[in-house]
């Protein structure tokens, strides 16, 4: 059984990338219904699961995201072991493969202050030996994110895409293993 994915598309108009759904597939998948969340502050933290069910591993999310493009995103409970820490441009990268550019990694993407939070310093070298060959468990939303390749600061036109999930709060992040 595939878990539970909840997708976020954006307003896109039908293309051979996104083809048209029809009024059975609508009416059989009734959209989404929004609701407002609480601050951070005022929202209680939940606990997380097992991962044994329910919990999508770094192949199915980059799979799923990759499927859906850059116009939308899937939202999940995603389980991850960490290979490799990078930091750039002050963002911290958790990587599910040793090569930040493979097609099936999947990178956590962290906020300095989050990080700070979940590893309890901001030395990239502190972190690499409290992370790397840890489970994670990320509460997010993976996105396919395009890369392009800069020449002098300015883009080549050459691009590549990643799958991320941006955690802006520590509480996004457990420390599984």
């Amino acid at each position: 059984m595939i878990p539970a994915i909840l997708a976020i598309l954006a307003a896109e108009p039908a293309t051979a990338r996104s083809p048209a759904i029809d009024a059975a597939t609508l009416a059989a998948h009734p959209p989404v219904k929004t609701v407002n969340t609480p601050p951070p502050a005022q929202r209680r933290a939940r606990p997380y699961p097992s991962c044994a069910e329910g919990c999508l591993s770094a192949i199915e999310a980059v799979t799923y995201a990759s499927y859906l493009g850059d116009k939308a995103g899937v939202a999940g409970i995603f389980d991850m072991a960490v290979i490799e820490v990078g930091q750039q441009d002050g963002m911290f990268y958790l990587n599910s493969e040793k090569d930040y550019r493979d097609r099936n990694c999947l990178t956590v993407a962290v906020t300095p202050g989050a990080m700070r939070a979940i590893a309890g310093t901001n030395d990239l070298a502190q972190i690499r030996k409290r992370l790397n060959g840890h489970r994670v468990i990320v509460r997010g939303i993976a996105r396919q994110v395009r890369i392009d390749f800069t020449t002098g600061g300015q883009p080549s036109g050459k691009y590549y895409y990643q799958v991320h999930v941006r955690v802006a709060e520590a509480e996004q992040v457990h420390i599984a293993t």
